[in-house]
């Protein structure tokens, strides 16, 4: 089996265990030591910016249980090319300082080096996290314009 089988099977595996027992343990029993977490957010939020090493990025997922209650995530598609592999899917989570349920379909980008993740990416409009954490003034104006 090549090895951008053996991610694409590795990746799957991970998802599969994260969705039966609800715990992202076993994406952070994946990790490379150094590897690099980050979400598609943009600066204000608990979860925005890079997350390096093991220790913060388990500080990121700690945030996270703060930040959203995930309700259900489904993945459809696993594509491996090489190194990378891409996760397609969808969540429904609660943003727990509005309680704002929100949808989001999501492209989680993971790359491998000797069968450990080395860097993460997910690509997901976040939207409602955006929104809980942007000072008042432009929530308030955010929701005038109607974005």
């Amino acid at each position: 089996m090549s090895e951008a089988k053996k991610n694409v099977e590795r990746t799957r595996l991970i998802f599969e265990e994260m969705a039966r027992t609800g715990s992202n343990q076993p994406l952070l029993d994946a990790l490379d030591d150094e590897a690099v977490y980050k979400l598609s957010l943009p600066k204000g939020t608990p979860l925005s910016g890079e997350f390096r090493g093991r220790e913060a990025i388990l500080e990121y997922f700690e945030r996270l249980e703060q930040v959203l209650e995930v309700l259900e995530v489904k993945t459809w598609d696993f594509v491996g090319n090489g190194d990378q592999v891409i996760v397609l899917g969808d969540e429904q989570f609660v943003v727990k300082k509005t309680g704002r349920t929100c949808y989001s379909e999501f492209a989680f980008v993971l790359e491998f080096s000797g069968g450990k993740i080395v860097r993460a990416l997910v690509i997901e409009d976040l939207s409602g996290v955006v929104e809980a954490f942007a000072p008042a003034n432009t929530r308030a104006a955010s929701r005038a314009s109607g974005t």
